[in-house]
């Protein structure tokens, strides 16, 4: 007998066969069980080997030993004559028959439950509805949704950046959505860190939707797994999970935005959604150091924002064309002067420019880029320009809080407070917790005697970190409001990394305000700082703008484009500033002619009147 045929006889092929269609049932099983309750890569991983390691040892037991009516015995033992293997292989093949008839019962479950090809991210109370059900009558009114970050499954946990950036980029479709309003990254980020169930989190949201999932990645492998939930009938709407490479991952993103937009019956707005390797990149590489990059920069610190500019300047080697890793390198760079005082101020600011730059050669309409010009513009003291860009950034993204925001600080320095409110107040209401937002929101309230109002507002901005809780932006509207005492206290107490020139400049100030007879101390310390470096001629001509010092014009004299303070707009300076030489001072830093095209500041009336063209 061959050995074919012997391997036949004892049923080798058919153990072989049976353990095969059970291995692999097993792991569909036990894939669905490790996702649903949040398993590591590991468990599965064992699973698999142990799976693989006993499908040799099941062949050589089955070529070993026999089943006969008196149990299983070694096969060499069993007397031919009384083999009952016959029997035994018939039994195999109705068992193969049933785990096959198991099997596709399961793959038939995965298809229309939305189970292993629709695997819910962690187990519900309430099952995921059915697609046989009668799907619900569409919503024509405006539906919200917040996207959660998602939660980095992978064993080394190292993927947090892969899917906070994959629940950015999706948030960024969804805004496009016709009949969607969607909360801001900000609030919906912020909250995934805190203790709360959906309904908790969609209430503080203002949402009726939340998006969750999760990412795992292994090598180049990737899955993707994303859950759509409705929290007023507490229902899954839908849910999904996509398996793929690193290239993959364009294609997963736009196939969740399509599935999104049909389970909450809503249509695309105006032109077809562009792809997301068409919006990005098609490059996965570049993309990965794109999304770890954003990551870094969302940190806001010295060391976390030179790496971010590393990884961009990586994306856009990869990819020159990658227009949005060149707008942020052009954000990052903008930014680090705040967090780095290492950084040379100019030569970072002209890096950034060179960016956004390249940015819009190759995408005319990246907000990004618009709105990074726009602010390089208004530091050159060309605000009309710079107020043409910024609305060309708001009408190419009207829900970008940015766009908004920074405007809003250009208004506020021209003395266009209530423009600067209505602008502040839509990047407030687009997202309600980035702090820099409350905090000029803070400073418009001084510029409209509400200073209880301002000091709430900034010590909601410090507790949300700005300036690392600073209490001196509260101290100076206590200052304003009379309350001298609780205003000293927090103004002195000031940052834990103020410098000493620092201390001592606010000391001085506080004794100015509290005694007039102290200011010339006051202005002879702030005729020690370089009215030419941004931050130090900005902080001093906040203290001398709040103590109606006339110094301020000496202090900037020389400079042929003055940083003016938004201070120059509080009632303690309104003498000065129907000056000609206010008027002067003004005319350097580009705001009259911003106001001669965008119109003239609320207190024009307080401007020299042979100078001023004020509206009748």
């Amino acid at each position: 007998m061959s050995l074919f045929d012997e391997l036949k006889r004892r049923n080798v092929f058919r153990v072989g066969i049976a353990y095969l269609i059970v291995a692999w049932l097993l792991m569909q099983v036990a894939d669905v069980m490790i996702e649903n309750i949040g398993a590591p890569d590991w468990v599965f991983k064992t699973i698999l080997l142990v799976l693989a390691i006993g499908f040799p040892l099941v062949l050589l037991f089955a070529w070993a030993f026999e089943m006969t009516p008196e149990g299983l015995k070694r096969e060499r033992d069993v007397d031919r004559s009384q083999s009952i293997t016959p029997q035994t292989g018939r039994r195999l093949d109705r068992t193969i028959i049933a785990v096959l008839a198991l099997a596709v019962l399961f793959l038939l479950y995965q298809q229309f439950s939305g189970i292993g090809t629709g695997t819910t991210l962690e187990p519900s109370a309430e099952p995921v509805a059915s697609t046989d059900t009668e799907p619900p009558a569409p919503d024509r009114g405006v539906k919200t949704i917040a996207v959660l970050p998602f939660r980095d499954m992978s064993a080394a946990q190292d993927q947090a950046y892969f899917g906070e950036g994959i629940a950015e980029e999706l948030l960024n479709a969804l805004v496009k959505l016709e009949g969607v309003k969607v909360a801001s990254r900000t609030s919906a980020f912020s909250l995934a860190d805190e203790d709360l169930d959906i309904p908790a989190m969609a209430a503080r949201l203002g949402v009726d939707h939340i998006l969750e999932g999760s990412i795992r990645t292994s090598g180049r492998q990737v899955r993707v797994t994303a859950q759509l939930i409705e929290v007023s009938e507490d229902v899954h709407l839908w849910s999904d999970t996509y398996d793929g490479t690193l290239d993959d991952i364009f294609r997963i993103q736009d196939e969740i935005t399509a599935e999104i937009s049909e389970a909450m019956k809503v249509q695309l707005g105006g032109m077809a959604l562009r792809s997301a390797s068409e919006e990005l990149t098609d490059n996965a590489e570049a993309y990965q150091r794109y999304l770890q990059g954003r990551h870094l920069w969302r940190q806001r610190n010295n060391a976390s924002l030179r790496e971010a500019i590393a990884l961009f300047e990586e994306a856009v080697e990869i990819d020159p064309q990658f227009d949005r890793a060149w707008s942020n390198l052009a954000i990052a760079h903008f930014n680090l002067p705040d967090y780095d005082r290492d950084a040379v101020f100019w030569d970072s600011i002209g890096q950034g420019l060179a960016a956004a730059e390249r940015a819009l050669a190759i995408n005319p309409q990246s907000t990004e880029a618009l709105i990074i010009q726009a602010n390089y513009l208004e530091m050159k003291c060309q605000f009309a320009e710079s107020a043409r860009r910024y609305e060309a950034a708001i009408a190419l993204a009207p829900n970008d809080p940015t766009a908004h925001h920074w405007y809003a600080l250009l208004l506020m320095f021209s003395g266009r407070t209530t423009a600067a409110l209505e602008q502040i107040r839509i990047a407030h209401e687009l997202d309600p917790l980035i702090s820099a937002v409350i905090s000029v929101e803070s400073r418009l309230q001084n510029l409209v005697n509400d200073h209880r109002k301002s000091a709430e507002l900034a010590l909601r901005a410090a507790s949300l970190g700005l300036h690392g809780g600073s209490p001196v932006p509260a101290g100076l509207a206590y200052l304003l409001d009379g309350d001298f005492e609780r205003g000293r206290q927090r103004v002195l107490e000031g940052e834990p990394d103020a410098t000493p020139q620092v201390i001592e400049s606010r000391r001085l100030f506080v004794a100015a305000l509290g005694e007039r007879s102290r200011l010339p101390a006051f202005e002879a310390n702030a005729g020690t700082a370089n009215p030419k470096e941004p931050f130090a001629s900005i902080d001093v001509a906040d203290m001398l703008a709040m103590l109606g010092s006339e110094y301020l014009f000496t202090f900037y004299a020389e400079v042929e484009c003055p940083h003016v303070s938004a201070d120059v707009w509080l009632d303690e300076f309104r003498l000065l500033r129907g000056t000609p030489e206010f008027f002067e001072l003004m005319s350097r830093a580009g705001i009259v002619e911003f106001w001669r095209e965008f119109g003239w500041p609320d207190e024009c009336a307080s401007l020299d009147q042979s100078l001023a063209e004020c509206p009748e």
